[in-house]
C-alpha cells in the first residue's frame, strides 16, 4: 500500500549540510559518511521505516528451542525486510516510468531515494547484527542468521538505479541543448571573418540565451531537490555542453575580425555571468569553465596582453596549438606575432 497508494511527488528534506573539507577547519573526517542534504520522497522514508520495524521484530524474538516452529520466524522476517527494499526497486521505477524519463524533478527524486536507501543499507546489517539475542550452540539456523545478516550487498543496485535515473535525464537534456544551439551556430566559425554583424552572430547570441533559459528552468526544478554537490555536477555538465559547442566554432575559425572579437567577448562574458548564477558561484562542476573563460578573455586582448596573460597562467587550460591558431586567426603578420608563435611552438 505504501508503494502503490502513496503520492510519490511528496518529498521531505533530510540529510546534513556537508561542507567541502577545504571550506572548513572543523572537519572531523566523517563528512564523507554523512548523507548530503536533499529531498527524498515520503514513500522512501516510509519504506525504510517499515524495513526497520520489520528488523526490530526480527531481533526481538528469543528462540529457546531450535525445533520450535517459531525458530523459523527471525529468518522469515529478515528476508521480508530485504524484500521490502526490493519491492521499492521493482515498483517505483515501473509505476512512474514516464515521469522519471520526462520530468526532471521526478528523476531527481528517484535518484535521491535510491542513494538514501543505499546509504541506509551500508549500516543496517551491522546495526541489527549486534542486536540479535544470544543464540544457543545447537541453534544452527540462528547462528547462520547472525552471521549473514547484511544489506550492504544491496548498495550497488540502488546506486546503479540512482545513476540511471539522473544520468538518463541529464543525457536527455544534453540532447535537447544540442538541438537548441548546435544547428544555430554551425556556421559561426566561418562568419567571424566578417567585420560587420551577420545573421550568424545574431543566431549565436539567441542560441546562447535559449540554452541558458533552458538550463535555468532545470535549475528551478533541481534546486529544491538535489544536494549541492549533485546539483553542481549536473548543471555544470550541461553548461559544458553549450560551452564546448561555442569553443569548437571559435577554434575552427581561420580568420577573426576585430568586431568579431568584440562580439565573441560579449557573448562569452554574458554566458559566464548567467552560468555563475546557475552554479551559485561554484564553478567546480563545470569542467571547461577555465577554458571558456580564457577564450573569452583572449577576444579582448592585444598581443602584449596575451604575453602577460601567458605568464599569469590564464591560458593553462588551452593547448599551445589551439592558442597559436587563435593568434594566427586574430592578428595580422608582425614581428610580435611571430615571436609569440615561436615561443608557443618551443614550449609545445
Amino acid at each position: 500500500q505504501i508503494l502503490l497508494k502513496s503520492d510519490y511527488h511528496n518529498t521531505v528534506e533530510i540529510g546534513d549540510e556537508v561542507s567541502k573539507p577545504e571550506d572548513t577547519l572543523e572537519d572531523d573526517g566523517l563528512s564523507v559518511f554523512r548523507f548530503h542534504k536533499c529531498a527524498v520522497s515520503e514513500t522512501a522514508v516510509r519504506i525504510l521505516k517499515l524495513c526497520r520495524k520489520t528488523l526490530d521484530e526480527t531481533v526481538s524474538i528469543v528462540v529457546e528451542d531450535p525445533e520450535d516452529p517459531i525458530a523459523l520466524l527471525p529468518a522469515t522476517l529478515y528476508k521480508s525486510a530485504r524484500e521490502i527494499l526490493d519491492l521499492f526497486r521493482a515498483i517505483i521505477p515501473t509505476t512512474y516510468d514516464r515521469e522519471i524519463h520526462e520530468i526532471p524533478r521526478t528523476a531527481g527524486v528517484l535518484h535521491n531515494d535510491a542513494l538514501f536507501l543505499a546509504h541506509a543499507c551500508l549500516t543496517l546489517g551491522i546495526e541489527y547484527k549486534e542486536r540479535f539475542p544470544p543464540v544457543s550452540p545447537n541453534d544452527m539456523r540462528g547462528q547462520a542468521l547472525r552471521e549473514t545478516c547484511m544489506f550492504v550487498d544491496m548498495v550497488p543496485v540502488f546506486r546503479e538505479l540512482a545513476d540511471k535515473a539522473l544520468g538518463d535525464m541529464i543525457e536527455k537534456q544534453h540532447d535537447q541543448l544540442w538541438e537548441l544551439a548546435g544547428s544555430r551556430i554551425s556556421l559561426l566559425g566561418q562568419s567571424l571573418r566578417s567585420n560587420e554583424s551577420l545573421s550568424e552572430w545574431e543566431d549565436a547570441e539567441t542560441a546562447m540565451n535559449a540554452a541558458l533559459y533552458h538550463i535555468r528552468h532545470l535549475s528551478k526544478a533541481w534546486t529544491p531537490v538535489l544536494s549541492k554537490e549533485v546539483y553542481g555536477r549536473s548543471i555544470g555538465f550541461l553548461l559544458d555542453t553549450i560551452f564546448n559547442l561555442y569553443l569548437e566554432q571559435i577554434f575552427k575559425a581561420d580568420d577573426i575580425s576585430e568586431n568579431a572579437c568584440h562580439f565573441v567577448s560579449a557573448v562569452f562574458r554574458a554566458a559566464m555571468q548567467g552560468a555563475l548564477e546557475l552554479l551559485r558561484g561554484d564553478t567546480e562542476g563545470c569542467q571547461v569553465w577555465d577554458r571558456f573563460s580564457a577564450v573569452g578573455r583572449f577576444a579582448d586582448m592585444s598581443i602584449v596582453d596575451i604575453n602577460i596573460a601567458l605568464s599569469e597562467g590564464v591560458f593553462r587550460s588551452v593547448t599551445g596549438q589551439e592558442l597559436s591558431r587563435l593568434i594566427t586567426a586574430t592578428f595580422g603578420d608582425s614581428s610580435k606575432r611571430r615571436q609569440l608563435l615561436q615561443a608557443l611552438a618551443s614550449e609545445s
